[in-house]
C-alpha cells in the first residue's frame, strides 16, 4: 500500500510558503470539523479539522513541490507541517488526537515539504526544507537543504532518526522528487543531471547522475544513450533516456528513435514495452507498481504528449519485473505533456490494493482493465485524486489555462496563481464501469479514502477528515 502526499487542490501560491502557522498553539486534539461541501457518503457533522496554509510555488517538471500535508496509511496518521517548516505534527486519522510533534533546527527564508515513505522498518515521515542557516556568532549564513526522517510511530516528542544537511550553491534552485520509497534532491527539469538519493530507512545518501549506457531492444537494435535519474523506487533509481543516433528524429519513414527508462538494475523499458511501442515515459510509482505512457514514435523536437492526434497506452507495470499488469489506450483533446514523474502527485492505490488511479486513468487490478477519464471534443478530463476499496474514485475537472502546470499530465494543482480560492468542478467515477458523474458545484473531493470510509480533504486553508455516513 502506498504512502500518500497530499497537496492543496486549490488556492493561492506564496513564495514564502504562507505566513500562517497552523500547528502553532495547537491543542492535544484537532478541532471540531469545519463542514466543507463534500460528496454524499461522508458525515461532515462529525470528524475533525485543523487550519492549513497555502503551499509554496514549485512548477518545475518532475518536482514533488512543497506539500504541507501527507497521510501515513498503515500508521493511521495525518501528517501536517507548518508552512515555515518549524514544526511537524501527526494526528490520528480517525480521531484527530495529536500523536506526536517534531521540532527541527531553525532555518530562515524557508520552503518546506512533508512526505511519507515506506520501508521494511515501517513508515517514515520525511521533512524536506530549503532555506538558510542563521549565521549566528562567527558562522556566516549559508543556503542549505535539510532532510529529517522521523518514524511514523514516534513518541509524543518525536526526534529525527536521521538528519542530513546538504549544502546548496547560491545560484542553484533545488527540487525534491519524492515517491513512497525514496527521495532525490537536485535540480530537475523532468529529470536530473545530478541528484542526491536518500534512503529513508537508513538515512544513507549517494550521488546519482547522468550516465552513458548501452540499451538492447531499441528499434535499431542496441543503442548508446544518456540515462538521467528521474525518481527513486524500492527497485533502484528510475533513469530516463532518449536515443540520439542511428534513428529518424522526425518520426517519418525511418527507424523510430527509442525513448525509454531503466529501473535500477531490475529491468529496462525496451524489454517491457507493449508491442510496437518505441517511446516509454515513466510517469509515477506507488507500492509495487510503475505507471508508464507509451507511443509508437515521437519526434525529438516536441515533448511526448497525451493528445487526440495519436493514441497513448497507459500501462501499469510490476515494479520488480516490468510485466504489464493492466493497460488502457487513451486520447485527450487537451494535449497534455508527458514527462518523467509528472503523475507522481496524483498516483494512489486503494487501501486494499485492488484499484489504482494515476492522472486521468484508473485501473482495476483484478481484471487488468483500465479506464480513461480524459477529455474529448464534448467532455472535459478529470484529474483523479483518490480511490476507495470499491473502485469509486474522485477527481477535479481539468481546466487548461496559460500556465505550464495545467498542461503537464497527472500533476495536481498543488499551488495556483491568484489571491482567491477559485471554484472548481469535481466528479465521482467508477473504475468498475467507467462511468463518471459531476458533483454539485464547488464540491471538495477527498485526497485519501481509508478502508473504513474516512475521507481526508485539503483546501488552501483547511484540512478536514470525515467518517463515512
Amino acid at each position: 500500500m502506498a504512502a500518500l502526499v497530499l497537496g492543496a487542490l486549490a488556492g493561492c501560491s506564496d513564495t514564502s510558503g504562507g505566513k500562517a502557522d497552523p500547528t502553532a498553539g495547537a491543542t492535544h486534539k484537532a478541532a471540531a470539523p469545519v463542514r466543507l461541501p463534500v460528496p454524499d457518503g461522508f458525515a461532515t457533522e462529525t470528524g475533525w479539522s485543523t487550519s492549513a496554509s497555502p503551499e509554496a510555488t514549485d512548477i518545475e517538471p518532475g518536482s514533488s513541490g512543497f506539500p504541507l500535508v501527507a497521510v501515513a496509511p498503515k500508521s493511521g496518521l495525518v501528517i501536517q507541517a507548518a508552512a515555515d517548516g518549524s514544526r511537524v505534527r501527526a494526528f490520528s486519522l480517525a480521531s484527530g488526537k495529536a500523536a506526536w510533534t517534531f521540532t527541527p533546527k531553525a532555518l530562515t527564508g524557508l520552503r518546506a515539504g512533508v512526505f511519507v515513505q515506506e520501508s521494511k522498518a515501517g513508515e517514515k515521515v520525511v521533512l524536506a526544507r530549503q532555506g538558510k542557516t542563521s549565521g549566528s556568532g562567527l558562522s556566516t549564513s549559508r543556503r542549505t537543504t535539510t532532510i529529517d526522517v522521523i518514524a511514523a510511530d514516534s513518541a509524543s516528542k518525536a526526534t529525527a532518526a536521521h538528519h542530513l544537511d546538504l549544502a546548496t550553491p547560491d545560484d542553484t534552485a533545488t527540487s525534491f522528487t519524492a515517491t513512497d520509497s525514496g527521495i532525490l534532491v537536485g535540480v530537475t527539469d523532468g529529470v536530473h543531471e545530478k541528484a542526491v538519493e536518500i534512503d529513508p530507512a537508513t538515512g544513507a545518501k549517494r550521488t546519482v547522475q547522468k550516465t552513458s549506457v548501452t540499451v538492447s531492444g531499441c528499434a535499431s537494435g542496441s543503442c548508446a544513450v544518456q540515462a538521467s535519474p528521474a525518481f527513486a523506487t524500492s527497485q533502484g533509481v528510475v533513469s530516463a533516456f532518449q536515443q540520439q543516433d542511428g534513428c529518424d528524429p522526425w518520426a517519418e519513414d525511418g527507424t523510430p528513435c527509442t525513448y525509454g527508462f531503466q529501473v535500477g538494475d531490475a529491468w529496462t523499458s525496451t524489454n517491457a514495452a507493449p508491442s510496437g511501442m518505441h517511446v516509454g515515459i515513466p510517469l509515477a510509482v506507488t507500492g509495487p507498481y510503475l505507471v508508464a505512457a507509451w507511443h509508437t514514435s515521437d519526434t525529438q523536437t516536441d515533448p511526448p504528449a497525451l493528445s487526440d492526434s495519436k493514441k497513448t497506452i497507459l500501462a501499469l507495470h510490476d515494479l520488480s519485473t516490468g510485466k504489464i499488469k493492466a493497460q488502457v489506450s487513451c486520447t485527450s483533446a487537451d494535449a497534455l505533456t508527458l514527462q518523467p514523474g509528472s503523475a507522481q502527485s496524483s498516483t494512489r492505490l486503494s487501501p486494499n490494493g485492488d484499484f489504482l488511479v494515476s492522472g486521468q486513468v484508473g485501473f482495476d487490478l483484478a481484471t487488468g482493465r483500465g479506464r480513461c477519464f480524459t477529455s474529448t471534443a464534448s467532455t472535459k478530463g478529470i484529474d483523479l485524486t483518490a480511490v476507495d476499496d470499491d473502485g469509486t474514485a474522485y477527481g477535479i475537472v481539468h481546466v487548461v489555462d496559460d500556465t505550464e502546470a495545467t498542461s503537464l499530465y497527472g500533476r495536481l494543482p498543488i499551488a495556483q496563481d491568484g489571491t482567491d480560492t477559485p471554484e472548481h468542478d469535481s466528479a465521482r467515477v467508477s473504475l468498475r464501469s467507467g462511468t463518471a458523474k459531476a458533483l454539485p458545484a464547488a464540491s471538495e473531493v477527498p485526497l485519501y479514502v481509508a478502508s473504513d470510509g474516512h475521507g481526508v480533504f485539503r483546501t488552501r486553508d483547511v484540512v478536514a477528515v470525515y467518517p463515512a455516513s
